[in-house]
């Protein structure tokens, strides 16, 4: 008989159950029979951080089977379930095709990037997934092997920073080598987060992130010295889905093109610090959530992630150093893999210049959430976000943070020099 343990009394559904886990290891571990002795469900993730799934750790203990016997021997196992419930709000989400892009990424890409690099690891191992009742796929924890997650509302010191900046250049660069190699795999990684499929067909989209915009134009239009940006906003949330979809489109004259995360953000990747001289520095970094990852260019995902995760007062005095670290690991990357035509700093710079639309809606559609305090973010939910006083509330208490405010002023005058409002 297996014993269930629910210690945080959560809500579990009922497919996650005894026959769902003994699929699960003898998948992940290829074993052609296991017996289930105990399963203890916990929360894998803190309550509204993450909007479209629900994410549970579970300790699973098993005996092996070999030649016609059970083991004496008892292990253990911690695994990361992800369940994605598709809801009327939702639905766009199996439009960019999240389920089954995710499961490609860790089945047949990632173990292939992996192969092409000097003994890195850009992701989780995958154990079993399951189109219904409920799209979801369980991947070990990586917490056993020492990985955790940043603080979110406190954004990325500099060895935060570059370690995973070192870790996407890196990415990209062996899914470079990748497409040349496969360039099937190009097309099957078009529709990301800013892709049509999400933005021109659901109204939910803008409605959940158009609204933190419309709250920053309400605030920027009360400070000096900002209105024209306030109206180059206005402008931007008049022509929401067409700016949104312009961003991160392929454009005719991009120097070249990678496999993006395509939501990098805190906690979408995990670090792990080894020295114990330095506790507070981390010395390996590992990625998770893939599933609106998309080929195009660097400067979607560099953009976002400078955007939404790196402290401000990194990003004003060492942003340019930020940039050199990223394309040194990218170089050195595809050096290793003797890549031919390697694009240079200079194309580097270009794709980052023409993609600074896609870090603006970064900066006022999800900085605001990512920073946001634990007691404000414990209810978030696309659901909830579709309501209009449940955002009036959060925005007004999101919009009087100090902090944010500073960060939006140097980033929209920064935007404006560059001529960024000029590219919509």
């Amino acid at each position: 008989m297996v014993v269930i343990k629910n210690v945080q009394n959560i809500s579990v559904p009922e497919f996650l159950n005894e026959g769902f886990f003994v699929e699960t290891i003898e998948e992940g571990l290829r074993e052609t029979k296991i017996t289930l002795h105990e399963i203890n469900f916990e929360w894998g993730s803190n309550p509204g951080d993450n909007y479209c799934s629900a994410i549970y750790r579970v300790l699973v203990k098993f005996t092996r089977w070999d030649d016609g016997k059970e083991s004496s021997k008892i292990e253990q196992l911690s695994l990361i379930v992800k369940t994605i419930p598709i809801t009327e709000e939702t639905r766009f989400l199996e439009d960019v095709r999240v389920f089954i892009k995710e499961k490609q990424t860790y089945t047949d890409i990632l173990p292939r990037l992996d192969i092409l690099t000097n003994g890195d690891r850009f992701g989780a191992k995958y154990y079993h997934s399951v189109k219904a009742p409920v799209q979801t796929i369980v991947f070990d924890d990586l917490k056993v092997d020492g990985f955790k997650l940043a603080s979110r509302e406190n954004c990325l010191d500099w060895a935060h920073s570059t370690l995973i900046l070192k870790q996407l250049g890196k990415l990209h660069a062996t899914s470079m080598v990748l497409a040349k190699k496969d360039p099937e795999i190009v097309k099957q990684y078009k529709r990301g987060m800013l892709s049509e499929e999400t933005l021109i067909k659901s109204a939910t989209f803008e409605n959940m992130f158009g609204g933190f915009l419309k709250g920053l134009i309400q605030v920027s239009g009360k400070w000096p010295g900002y209105e024209k940006i306030t109206k180059h906003l206005q402008r931007f949330s008049d022509n929401f889905k067409q700016v949104c979809v312009a961003a991160a489109k392929p454009k005719p004259n991009d120097r070249y093109v990678v496999l993006n995360h395509g939501d990098l953000w805190t906690n979408n990747f995990m670090y792990a610090y080894d020295n114990k001289a330095q506790p507070d520095v981390p010395t390996r970094a590992i990625f998770v959530d893939f599933q609106l990852s998309f080929y195009g260019s660097p400067g979607c995902d560099l953009n976002f992630f400078l955007n939404t995760s790196v402290k401000l007062e990194l990003l004003q005095k060492r942003r340019e150093e930020l940039i050199q670290v990223y394309y040194k690991a990218f170089r050195d990357a595809l050096e290793y893999a003797r890549f031919e035509k390697i694009p240079s700093y200079e194309d580097l710079l270009w794709e980052l210049r023409s993609r600074e639309t896609y870090g603006i809606f970064g900066l006022f559609a999800f900085l605001p959430v990512i920073t946001m305090p634990q007691e404000l973010s414990k209810d978030n939910s696309i659901e909830n976000m579709q309501d209009e006083s449940f955002k009036q509330r959060h925005m007004e208490a999101i919009y009087s943070q100090k902090f944010l405010n500073d960060y939006h002023k140097w980033a929209l005058k920064r935007a404006e020099e560059l001529g960024v409002f000029n590219d919509y």
